[in-house]
């Protein structure tokens, strides 16, 4: 009698290509049914996560003095540290390079200049009190504080269950949407009495259609952190030519 032969495969050797595909075929048919519908994008909820942050941040309430008029303010930036749940996104050179660039052109009258940023590796701590400290260390007489959230809401549409079934499918259909929300906050304190001079912020909301082996969330959140920061630019712009002028 023949008997049938026998096939092995150790601990470490690679699975047939067969058993790979397959594996893969299953892991775009999960993908595509984990974010088959949209949730929604909420502004309440990044303003939300702005606020909570804040309130951590922000001195105990004194009775602080009025802002003292500053002739020749001296403007220093600080980036708020955002890499935490429901963030979504981190601060890149980039952020800074727009921020400064803007700072270029501002005018803060008469012997008004803006510096360089506060790094968050000069403060002993995460509070304004300490941001006021390290600022005034520096000479900076008011200090611009930006911060920021984002969400994305990742769905398919009819074409991923229609197409996604193949290897080709998750490479060509259009079947994957990323809708990304971008909320931004910029904050002027003064440093001498902890002040807040003015607030702004502005949003961005960027879409996206494609393959769902392509379609990037990241890219999608910085093309909306890029178009709220330019806004969000725009009209602290226009606020500190109030401000300037009133003094």
């Amino acid at each position: 009698m023949i008997s049938a032969p026998k096939f092995s495969m150790s601990l470490g050797a690679r699975p047939p290509r067969t058993t790979r595909w397959v594996l893969f075929l299953c892991a775009v048919l999960v993908g595509s049914v984990g974010c088959a519908s949209s949730h929604g994008l909420s502004r309440d909820s990044l303003q939300d996560v702005i606020l909570r942050e804040e309130t951590g941040f922000l001195d105990p309430p004194s009775a602080a003095a009025a802002p003292a008029p500053r002739h020749a303010p001296t403007l220093g930036f600080y980036f708020k540290p955002t890499a935490f749940v429901h963030r979504e996104f981190e601060w890149t050179s980039r952020d800074r390079d727009a921020v400064l660039t803007w700072a270029q052109g501002l005018s803060l009258g008469v012997g008004g200049r803006s510096t360089g940023f506060l790094t968050p590796s000069s403060l002993k701590g995460q509070s304004l009190r300490e941001l006021r400290a390290t600022a005034a260390r520096y000479g900076v007489d008011w200090v611009l504080v930006f911060d920021g959230a984002a969400a994305v809401d990742r769905y398919n549409n009819y074409k991923a269950p229609l197409l996604y079934w193949t290897i080709v499918g998750a490479y060509l259909a259009d079947g994957t949407h990323s809708d990304a929300l971008c909320l931004m906050k910029a904050t002027v304190w003064d440093v001498k009495t902890g002040a807040r001079l003015f607030d702004e912020q502005a949003d961005a909301i960027t879409r996206t259609v494609g393959p769902a082996a392509l379609v990037d969330d990241g890219r999608e959140i910085e093309r909306a952190k890029t178009r709220a920061m330019e806004t969000l630019l725009q009209r602290l712009t226009d606020r500190f030519a109030l401000l300037v002028g009133r003094r």
